[in-house]
């Protein structure tokens, strides 16, 4: 297997582990209450979604492409990954009425950065 397709591969399993943070912070959440669960899986969701966008753009030029179109990708993935995570977080506060409450948009921010972090530690302990 090229290192290209293992790097693809590499990084959908950091995606993956995301999600299944993000749904294991939800299922925790729910010991608390309904508020906290949709909090925190708000959170991990939008990091996922996000994250799954850079991913899925930044390998998508084949194999052989050359330098300046795998850098365009990436740079739009990573720009795409910014604009989602906006939407996102905007939807959350507009569609759950909870989550104008400090207490709730803080555990949202929080599990956003706690799944984002699987991005930067996955890598480090996969090795």
């Amino acid at each position: 297997m090229s290192r290209y397709l293992k790097g693809r591969q590499f990084a959908l399993q950091s995606v993956l582990m995301q999600l299944c943070l993000t749904l294991a912070l939800g299922a925790a959440g729910l010991a608390a209450n309904y508020q906290i669960a949709i909090s925190l899986l708000c959170g991990g969701f939008i990091s996922t979604t996000a994250s799954g966008w850079l991913v899925l753009m930044a390998f998508r030029p084949p194999l052989g492409t050359s330098a300046q179109k795998i850098v365009a990708s990436f740079y739009l993935g990573a720009l795409g990954k910014f604009i989602i995570t906006a939407v996102m977080f905007l939807l959350a506060f507009t569609q759950f009425v909870f989550l104008q409450q400090a207490k709730y948009a803080a555990v949202m921010i929080m599990a956003y950065v706690i799944v984002q972090s699987i991005s930067w530690i996955y890598p480090l302990v996969r090795r």
